[in-house]
């Protein structure tokens, strides 16, 4: 039998998204969705901007007392937004 280079078209895609560094930039995008879907809308409102790097989620907020709640939940909202994703690809949550 002759070995074969077949891979899936899914395996390709991802290969492709990780050799062009744009892995993290559809992240970004399903992250935010996930956010608006499981954070209270008054904290969604307080959010200004997201970026997902490599595992760690970082939120700037418009309120410190949100920002020190946030950080007493850390836990529960990566779990929260990891099963939305239905991956675990958030790791961290910095919060600024």
């Amino acid at each position: 039998m002759r070995p074969t280079n077949e891979s899936s078209l899914g395996d390709v895609i991802k290969d492709m998204l990780r050799k062009y560094e744009l892995e993290n930039g559809l992240w970004n995008t399903k992250i935010r969705d996930a956010w608006d879907k499981c954070v209270a809308k008054p904290i969604v409102q307080r959010t200004l901007s997201m970026k997902f790097m490599e595992g760690t989620l970082t939120v700037n907020l418009n309120s410190s007392v949100v920002r020190n709640e946030l950080e007493l939940l850390k836990t529960d909202i990566i779990s929260s937004l990891n099963l939305e994703l239905k991956q675990d690809v958030i790791t961290d949550i910095k919060f600024f």
